[in-house]
């Protein structure tokens, strides 16, 4: 029953919300979910579907015999909580290929630099590029990069392309637009016989300069950043500390709390929750 209930739902929403999902399918090849894309759109629908009526039938029940609201506010409620929970679910499924390929994409990206001198050291004993990529699909250091390795390496043992084809459906399936042009770059080598060890050279000393690079500018960055922090999360909580400490001599309130209970909620709440999401701004903007 769940099975017919996906595959319908998948074909349903495949066929007529087309303009909706169709950037959804791309997404979901590229991030190598391992699932069909109208099986996705099925279980993305049924689960979205069962949520509206489980929040529906959930919230009424709770305000009606818990909060003993009147009936109709109760419906009311549990149509807007449904609402809400439907369409979380709903943007959960449909952010969750997006996340999943920018994950990847900045795995790629901050792995290449080693990657691609590790793969130049092996090129210089003359090896063949399958066995490069061989090598190095198992170093589980370099993330992503190893699972992009890994299809190079099924696609040419178990599907039987050659070496060019499988390094070109890698490419046009990978997340990052660097990592496609470094493999295309491969292929370009490989076709007009070029010196495999030399592009590979060129290669990690161009992606070593972007790492560094990267890392220079967001050092500079950092430095903005402190200027930032001093002002606003060390010298204005201090300022904001001693205003109060004068309030409270002289009596009064502010927004109907009392002064000392202003302070705690400065102190203990709000000066942390700012310093917590400055720490989570800082890391999330980090170069990877």
């Amino acid at each position: 029953m769940y099975k017919t209930s996906v595959r319908a739902l998948g074909n349903f929403g495949a066929r007529y919300f087309s303009n909706y999902f169709g950037s959804l399918k791309e997404e979901i090849i590229k991030s190598n979910l391992s699932i069909l894309y109208e099986i996705y759109i099925g279980k993305m629908l049924l689960l979205t579907i069962a949520s509206f009526f489980a929040s529906l039938f959930g919230i009424t029940f709770v305000f009606i015999y818990f909060v003993q609201l009147p009936l109709l506010f109760a419906v009311a409620s549990g149509f807007v909580g449904a609402a809400a929970a439907s369409a979380t679910t709903l943007s959960l499924f449909y952010s969750y290929p997006f996340h999943q390929l920018t994950t990847k994409k900045t795995s790629i990206e901050s792995n290449m630099p080693f990657a691609i001198n590790h793969m130049s050291a092996i090129a210089s004993s003359g090896v063949a590029p399958f066995v490069v990529f061989k090598l190095l699909m198992n170093i589980k250091e370099y993330g992503e990069i190893t699972h992009e390795f890994q299809r190079i390496v099924r696609n040419t043992e178990l599907f039987g392309m050659d070496i060019l084809t499988s390094i070109k459906n890698v490419a046009d399936r990978t997340p990052s637009p660097q990592f496609k042009q470094f493999l295309y770059g491969i292929v370009s080598t490989i076709t007009s016989g070029g010196d495999m060890k030399v592009f590979l050279d060129n290669s990690g000393k161009e992606a070593l300069f972007d790492y560094r690079l990267k890392r220079e500018k967001y050092l500079q960055t950092l430095s903005t950043y402190a200027d930032f922090y001093t002002a606003v999360l060390i010298a204005a909580p201090l300022f904001f500390v001693s205003i109060l400490s004068i309030m409270s001599l002289i009596g009064g309130n502010i927004l109907g709390l009392s002064i000392p209970t202003a302070m705690r909620l400065g102190i203990y709440i709000l000066i942390p929750a700012m310093n917590m999401i400055f720490l989570l701004f800082v890391h999330y903007t980090q170069p990877r």
